[in-house]
């Protein structure tokens, strides 16, 4: 159970944090030609569940590689082993173009710890590497692993994938009286069913699929891949049974390993007493623990035997100043006990990996969180995890997904966690800017960034000073283009309630266009390109998903040059999608002896997924805003006498 930390590009960041729409860890661009690099000639995985405690998994797979890139993505082949996997075999082979078939040998196989963010773990990864490969070779392999407990068999295997299938199998062979569900989703494979001798045997065969053309903005890949869902309703683990047939098995299991955890001890109780001494308000008790765990309890997971789901005592993680994310959120709910407020913990599927399906029971999860229970049967979530989320807000990976609260009577509560207003993730950008008679364009933009758009500005201070620079000139490329950034100055205040700003000053050389005596400029100084850039995708087969609900505003400042005005004002503006909204307002204002043209527009998301079936209309949206800002204004000499707003624009 654990949370996963990503590392993330400078051009990645710069999207994240101002324009918000890109998920992380989603999506090939529609147009990735991944299936010209390779196809997969055969496939067949063979499951075969002997008991409750044991089962095999046999995987056979024939690739033919096709290009240079081919080469590169299908140079090895992993297979992960723990104290209950053992992997039996693992071989495989290369034919050239020439035909010769050349046999792996022992020596291209190691084996390393299969780490990504745990200081240490008992998995292990055995990779075979290729040799010999060039476009038009074949690749194969094979392994076999044994299962001594069935909670670490794959609960899903896909139907469809990044390169074109010619021909796979999934087989399934268990013991008539095994209890288990299974489920196609997303496909339609041919499905064969036979029994003999108390052994059922269930076989899908997929033939000439093609690759899935991933998009942008897409869910993650387990949200849209075709699959077949297999999950036993009865698992042990050791020692352990666990009632996979119901949510309520799940969370009494999981109460189980727990409970006695979350006892607090006297170190405890003295730390919650010291933290919250003379605060009558449990909400602000509650507030000042969460606090204390977030930001003085370091993230480090160490996983021996069950420690990936059984949390260590919440009087170690106090002393030791460090856990994964169930032993912060025990240590939240052991402080909180101590002063007399209760507190559950909360499983949790990150929308970032996968989505929970209410009708299938699983023990699948990979983090965990904290709920209060309130008076009116609902809970307020805490993440104790995430460092830079402030108290009262989720991370956008927690929010809006479906959760297993774990309740202190070993009961379970399948509930849905909020999403974060969009007016709570605003990005607020000033411009002023000063256009000379030359022709070029000179200013500032504040940029003042709360909620989550805040959380991730604080990135912005976590990278080398050249690569802030970096992310900043692609952010003032995507909201103006030409302009060249000449300094920048980022600020987050420690109130993680106040916005945190970046200021940068820029110019624009010959940022004034001329045909002849006609002088146009364009009156769109931030531009919503995150958002145009869908639209060159006419057509989608899978949802538009936005990380969280947001809100983009702006104000913009042009000053003319001397004696210049526009020949028009351009006509406001209202723009209305699927859940999704814009509004530009256009005003030109005197202001001592200019002319100054004001520029509001807006932008909000109030649906985090698009689908397919609402995604013309989307498409017409984005399409209105390209079009919008497309246009351009004339200017034109001052006439002696204007009929102008007030200095202030009032």
């Amino acid at each position: 159970m654990i949370t996963r930390g990503v590392s993330v590009g400078v051009p990645l960041l710069s999207i994240l944090l101002f324009l918000d729409s890109a998920a992380p860890g989603v999506a090939l661009a529609a147009d990735t030609k991944v299936s010209d690099d390779a196809v997969v000639l055969e496939e067949s995985i063979d499951i075969e569940i002997v008991a409750g405690d044991q089962a095999r998994l046999h995987r056979r797979e024939v690739v033919q590689v096709l290009t240079v890139n081919g080469i590169d993505a299908f140079d090895s082949v992993e297979v992960r082993s723990n104290p209950w996997i053992q992997i039996r075999d693992l071989h495989g082979a290369v034919t050239p173009p020439s035909g010769k078939r050349v046999e792996m040998k022992k020596q291209a196989i190691s084996e390393s710890a299969d780490t990504s963010f745990e200081l240490y773990s008992e998995d292990k990864v055995r990779t075979l590497h290729f040799s010999g490969v060039v476009p038009g070779s074949t690749i194969e392999f094979e392994y076999e692993q044994s299962f001594r407990s069935l909670f670490f068999l794959p609960d899903w295997f896909s139907l469809q994938g990044p390169m074109p299938v010619k021909r796979k199998t999934v087989t399934l062979v268990v013991p008539v009286s095994y209890p288990i569900r299974i489920a196609v989703r997303g496909g339609t494979p041919e499905y064969s069913h036979s029994e003999e001798r108390g052994i059922v045997t269930h076989r899908w065969q997929v033939k000439d699929v093609p690759a899935l053309k991933t998009e942008p903005y897409t869910p993650p890949g387990a949200d849209v891949v075709p699959r077949i869902i297999i999950t036993p309703k009865e698992i042990r683990w050791d020692d352990r049974s666990i009632d996979a047939s119901t949510w309520d098995g799940i969370a009494a299991w999981d109460w189980d390993l727990g409970r006695d955890r979350s006892k607090p001890t006297p170190e405890v109780e003295k730390m919650a007493a010291e933290l919250t001494v003379g605060v009558t308000d449990p909400a602000e008790k509650t507030r000042r623990l969460y606090d204390f765990v977030r930001q003085k309890v370091n993230y480090v997971a160490i996983y021996l035997g069950i420690g990936g789901w059984q949390p260590h005592a919440s009087g170690d993680v106090l002393r030791n100043r460090y856990g994964d994310c169930k032993d912060k959120a025990t240590l939240l709910i052991s402080l909180m006990h101590a002063v007399g407020l209760r507190g559950f913990p909360v499983l949790v599927m990150t929308r970032d990996v996968d989505v929970v399906d209410r009708d299938t029971p699983a023990p699948a999860f990979n983090h965990e969180i904290v709920a209060v229970p309130r008076e009116d049967g609902t809970y307020f979530f805490m993440d104790p995890t995430a460092e830079d989320t402030p108290y009262g807000e989720l991370p956008w990976v927690d929010q809006g997904v479906t959760v297993l609260v774990v309740k202190d009577d070993g009961h379970g509560d399948l509930v849905e966690t909020p999403l974060v207003p969009a007016e709570k993730n605003l990005l607020h950008i000033r411009v002023t800017a000063e256009l000379k008679p030359t022709g070029t364009l000179e200013g500032t933009y504040e940029l003042q960034a709360s909620g989550e758009r805040r959380d991730l500005m604080i990135a912005l201070l976590s990278i080398k000073q050249t690569q802030r620079e970096q992310a900043l000139s692609f952010v003032m490329s995507w909201f103006c283009p030409g302009a060249v950034v000449q300094s920048q100055d980022v600020k987050v205040p420690p109130d993680p309630q106040a916005p945190a700003t970046a200021s940068i000053r820029f110019t624009v050389p010959r940022f004034t266009i001329r045909a002849g005596a006609r002088e146009v400029v364009t009156p769109y100084l931030v531009r919503f390109k995150d958002l145009t850039d869908i639209a060159k995708y006419p057509t989608r087969t899978v949802p538009v998903l936005f990380p969280r609900l947001f809100s983009n505003t702006s104000e913009s400042r042009l000053q003319l040059p001397p004696g210049r005005t526009l020949k028009a004002v351009p006509a406001d503006r209202t723009l209305n999608g699927p859940g999704i909204s814009s509004v530009t307002r256009f005003e030109l204002i005197k202001k001592e002896d200019r002319q100054v043209l004001v520029v509001r527009r807006s932008v909000t998301v109030t649906r985090r997924e698009i689908p397919p079936a609402d995604y013309a209309a989307f498409h017409t949206f984005v399409s209105s805003l390209i079009e919008e800002e497309a246009n351009a204004v004339s200017l034109e000499s001052e006439p002696i006498a204007a009929n102008l707003a007030s200095p202030d624009g009032r």
